[in-house]
C-alpha cells in the first residue's frame, strides 16, 4: 500500500528536457510517489529512467512503478533486482510515479492473471516472478530519476492516437509517422545517455563527499594522536627530571 505521506508533485505543464536529475533517499519499508499529467490531457510521449546510487547495496528491495492515475493499473515497473532502468510510452492522462525501498511490489495485469491461473490449478510455466522485495539489510537507498513529457507532433495529437479514424493514410503520412517514431526513438536513447551521465556525476559527488569526510576524520584523529603523544612525552620528561633531581638530593 502506497504511503499516505508520500510526496505529491503535480506537473500541469510541459516538462522540459532535464539538465539535472532528481534524487530521493528512502528509509527501509518507505515509498515515495508523485503525480504528473500530460499537457491538456492529450496524448504525449512519456519517458523516464532511474538509477540506484548505492552500488554497495543489493537492488532486490528497490521498486520503480508507473501507475495510471484513474484506473490504478500498473503501466510499467522495473525488472526485479535491477539497479537501473528506463521506460518509454505514449499515453494521455494522469499518472503516479513511485519508488520503494522494501515496499511497493505491485503486479501488472499479466502477473495477476498468471497468479489467478496458478491458484485455479492451471499449468503455468515457472519463471522468476515470485519476487521478494523485503529489505533485509535495513539500509537507506538513494535513487536518482528523470521524467520527460513531450506532446506529440502537431496540434491534433488526440486525433493521431485514435485507432478508428475512418480515414485512409496515404504513403506520405505513413512515411512521416515512421520518421516521427524513428526520431522519438533516437531522442529517447540520447536523453537516456544524458541521464546516465548525470547519474555518474551524482555518484562522483557522493563519493567525493565520503572521501572528504574520511580525510577530515583522519586529520582529526592524527591531530588527537599527536596531542596525546606530546602529553605523554611531556609527562615522561617531567617524571624523569623529578626522579633524577630526587636522587641528586639524596
Amino acid at each position: 500500500m502506497r504511503a499516505t505521506a508520500a510526496a505529491l508533485i503535480l506537473f500541469s505543464n510541459f516538462i522540459a528536457p532535464c539538465l539535472a536529475t532528481l534524487s530521493v533517499t528512502l528509509a527501509p519499508e518507505e515509498e515515495f510517489c508523485f503525480a504528473f499529467r500530460t499537457l491538456k490531457g492529450e496524448p504525449s510521449h512519456i519517458t523516464g529512467s532511474y538509477d540506484m546510487m548505492d552500488d554497495e547495496l543489493p537492488a532486490e528491495p528497490l521498486t520503480a512503478v508507473l501507475f495510471d492515475y484513474e484506473t490504478d493499473k500498473v503501466t510499467w515497473h522495473n525488472e526485479y533486482g535491477k539497479s537501473e532502468g528506463h521506460f518509454s510510452i505514449t499515453a494521455a492522462g494522469k499518472f503516479h510515479y513511485c519508488f520503494g525501498n522494501g515496499a511497493g511490489g505491485y503486479k501488472t495485469e499479466e502477473d495477476k492473471i498468471r497468479e489467478k491461473a496458478k491458484l485455479q490449478g492451471h499449468p503455468v510455466p515457472e519463471d522468476d516472478r515470485d519476487y521478494d522485495y523485503q529489505n533485509y539489510d535495513g539500509g537507506l537507498r538513494t535513487i536518482g530519476f528523470t521524467l520527460r513529457v513531450r506532446p506529440l507532433e502537431g496540434t491534433e495529437a488526440s486525433r493521431m492516437m485514435q485507432v478508428n479514424t475512418g480515414e485512409v493514410e496515404n504513403a506520405a503520412d505513413i512515411q512521416k509517422n515512421r520518421l516521427i517514431d524513428l526520431t522519438n526513438t533516437l531522442r529517447d536513447k540520447m536523453e537516456l545517455l544524458l541521464d546516465h551521465q548525470e547519474y555518474i556525476k551524482n555518484r562522483e559527488a557522493t563519493h567525493r563527499h565520503i572521501v572528504e569526510q574520511t580525510f577530515t576524520m583522519v586529520m582529526k584523529w592524527t591531530m588527537l594522536e599527536a596531542f596525546v603523544l606530546i602529553c605523554i612525552a611531556t609527562a615522561q620528561v617531567s617524571y624523569l627530571k623529578r626522579f633524577f633531581e630526587t636522587k641528586r638530593y639524596l
